[in-house]
């Protein structure tokens, strides 16, 4: 059973992506370094995962090999107890109608954040950073 009192953090898109690319800032780093090291859990929002393998086949990420990055990482979250792919469950779509975030991904994330109880979400966005909810970067 997981550690109910350990940090849970969401990461958005860009902030995955850097993690990937190797070029995330401190402040974000040491949390993914926390659930590398069995610290902290990151949730991944389906929407993130899909944005991410989207731009990565598109080859806008700075990564070598774009199909096998993936691969690694989908095998990567299939052996972390602390990273964990999250779909938007009747709670989160409840917490996304109150929102007032602009950008449909942008609400989904906060949405989910919300909804799992995160202490914060990884993100440089500026519009969920203004959405109430604790932002690291």
């Amino acid at each position: 059973m997981a550690n109910l009192a350990m940090p849970t953090h969401v990461a958005d898109t860009v902030a995955l992506a850097r993690y990937l690319e190797g070029s995330l800032p401190r402040n974000a780093d040491r949390v993914f370094s926390d659930a590398e090291t069995g610290n902290a859990r990151i949730l991944l929002p389906s929407i993130v995962l899909g944005e991410l393998f989207y731009v990565s086949l598109r080859g806008r990420l700075k990564v070598r090999e774009p199909l096998t990055m993936i691969l690694e990482l989908l095998d990567d979250i299939e052996s972390s107890p602390h990273l964990l792919p999250v779909d938007m469950n009747v709670d989160s779509w409840r917490r996304f109608l109150q929102l007032r975030v602009p950008e449909l991904h942008d609400r989904m994330i906060c949405a989910v954040a919300l909804a799992y109880s995160a202490d914060s979400i990884l993100t440089n966005d500026p519009e969920i950073a203004g959405s109430g909810v604790k932002t690291i970067w």
